[in-house]
């Protein structure tokens, strides 16, 4: 995956986060990735329609993620384009290229890479150039846009009026969901090496709760963007920059009245939502997002291992590292299966209660890079050539 940090590193720290993509000239990969396994599938899932998103993201790194709204379900390329289908057959309803608009002239394409996110009968999303844009569902109009100083890779988040979005440079910022008008900015101090990556903020109970470089998990008044208080996740430890790198770039999950966030070289820890109290930690290092379905976390971690874990205590339910540097996408819950799909384009049909793979099919040999979005009994799934897949569950 290209450009998966934000500073210039070593090719070992590359190497690390790229989980199996060499960068040297050795003939021997450093992370090697896991063979496929080999298991018999016990069900081949069908595939109820695909259609073709402009170019897809390449091998670029990119957080584009389709979204739904009643019988729609839309969908974004890098280069600009945006599309509208209709849910039950993949009929286009319209497209919009916004790499033709004025604000990426001077730019080698629109560069989308965090969204989509749905809110108000608008559209919203952001690009490595920096442009925040909303766009209407029904006809894919432009209602606005607005430059925000840093790469937007996550996608917004919005609720009362606010679009929120937090940037790879580190700003939290706030812009009116109207007008795109910015409401408020938060900035925090970088360290010295980051991933080039970023957590969707979280807006609840009139805050917002985002991910930060530093290890910790960051929360703000909605109304204003006044800190409130800070969560720490992990903290940096070790001889180098690599090493000491604890970005919290997975989303952070609030069930109930705790919060439970997860680092890079880090930690996975539960803590009390308004007093901040920990209630537990265990040592995991993951920059995806997880999924929580009942009492149970799931993670995809670094080195593409997959755990479930009891999110009352921590307790760890079930392991799999047969996927082990196969860069694995972020997980998604389906009937009774842990959802993932991987580099080369396979997809795994994981039993949620013991972990073992059940089934797994070749989707798209351009490989998968982003966890599938689940409605009711259907999966859809986007590749890296931006064929996007509707999979009905087993």
């Amino acid at each position: 995956m290209r450009n998966l940090f934000k500073k210039v590193v070593l090719g070992a720290a590359v190497s690390l986060a790229l989980q199996g993509c060499s960068l040297f000239s050795s003939d021997e990969d450093v992370n090697p990735m896991a063979p496929l396994p080999t298991i018999e599938s016990a069900f081949q899932a069908k595939t109820d329609w695909s259609s073709s998103i402009g170019g897809g993201i390449g091998d670029f790194y990119s957080q584009l993620r389709p979204a739904i709204n009643g019988d729609r379900i839309y969908a974004a390329s890098r280069d600009g384009d945006v599309t509208a289908l209709e849910r039950g057959n993949g009929k286009e309803v319209w497209s919009v290229d916004l790499g033709d608009l004025e604000i990426n002239a001077d730019k080698r394409s629109a560069r989308l890479s965090g969204g989509l996110t749905l809110a108000y009968g608008k559209i919203f999303l952001g690009s490595e150039n920096g442009v925040v844009y909303a766009l209407s569902e029904e006809k894919g109009e432009v209602l606005w846009q607005v430059n925000v100083p840093g790469e937007v890779v996550a996608s917004p988040a919005v609720a009362d009026g606010h679009v929120v979005v937090l940037t790879t440079s580190g700003q939290l910022i706030a812009l009116d969901s109207e007008d795109g008008k910015q409401l408020w900015s938060l900035s925090e101090e970088q360290p010295p090496l980051t991933l080039r990556s970023a957590a969707t903020p979280v807006i609840t109970n009139g805050a917002v709760l985002y991910g930060r470089a530093d290890g910790r998990v960051g929360i703000a008044l909605l109304s204003n963007g006044q800190p409130v208080r800070q969560s720490k996740v992990a903290d940096p430890r070790g001889a180098t920059e690599l090493d000491r790198m604890v970005d919290v770039d997975a989303t952070p999950l609030v069930a109930g009245d705790e919060l439970y966030a997860i680092a890079y070289n880090g930690q996975l820890v539960a803590r009390k939502l308004l007093s901040g109290d920990e209630v537990w930690k265990r040592k995991y290092s993951a920059y995806r997002d997880m999924a929580v379905s009942g009492a149970d976390i799931f993670i995809t971690d670094s080195r593409s291992h997959l755990f479930a874990v009891d999110k009352r205590n921590g307790l760890e339910l079930w392991s799999n590292t047969k996927l082990e540097n196969r860069t694995v996408t972020a997980p998604v819950v389906l009937g009774d299966y842990v959802v993932v799909g991987d580099v080369e384009g396979y997809l795994y049909w994981i039993d949620r209660f013991d972990g073992t793979i059940k089934a797994m099919q070749e989707l798209d040999s351009s490989g998968l890079y982003a966890a599938p979005l689940v409605d009711g009994d259907t999966l859809y799934i986007q590749s890296r050539s931006g064929k996007l897949y509707a999979i009905k569950r087993p």
